[in-house]
C-alpha cells in the first residue's frame, strides 16, 4: 500500500492533490487537517530573531532592524 503525507496550500477554498506517477490507486480516502507545522520562512525568521536577541548592540533602531525582517519576509 502507498501512502502520502504532504502539506499543501488551499487555495479558492480548494486543494489540489498530485498523485505521483505509478500511484496505483482508483481510490484514495482523504482526510483533511489544519496544518500546524511551522513553514521554513518561518523557522528561519525565528532564527533571526534569536540571533538578534543574542547579537551585540547594533546602531541600528529597532524601527529599521523590523522593517528589514518585514521586508524580507513579509511574503508569508
Amino acid at each position: 500500500m502507498q501512502s502520502i503525507h504532504k502539506i499543501v496550500k488551499v487555495q479558492n477554498n480548494q486543494v489540489i492533490i498530485n498523485l505521483p506517477t505509478g500511484f496505483a490507486a482508483h481510490e484514495v480516502e482523504v482526510i483533511l487537517k489544519p496544518s500546524t507545522r511551522k513553514s521554513t520562512a518561518i523557522r528561519e525568521l525565528e532564527k533571526e530573531i534569536d540571533m538578534g536577541m543574542r547579537s551585540p548592540v547594533s546602531s541600528k533602531s529597532h524601527r529599521e532592524i523590523f522593517d528589514n525582517l518585514k521586508e524580507k519576509y513579509e511574503t508569508l
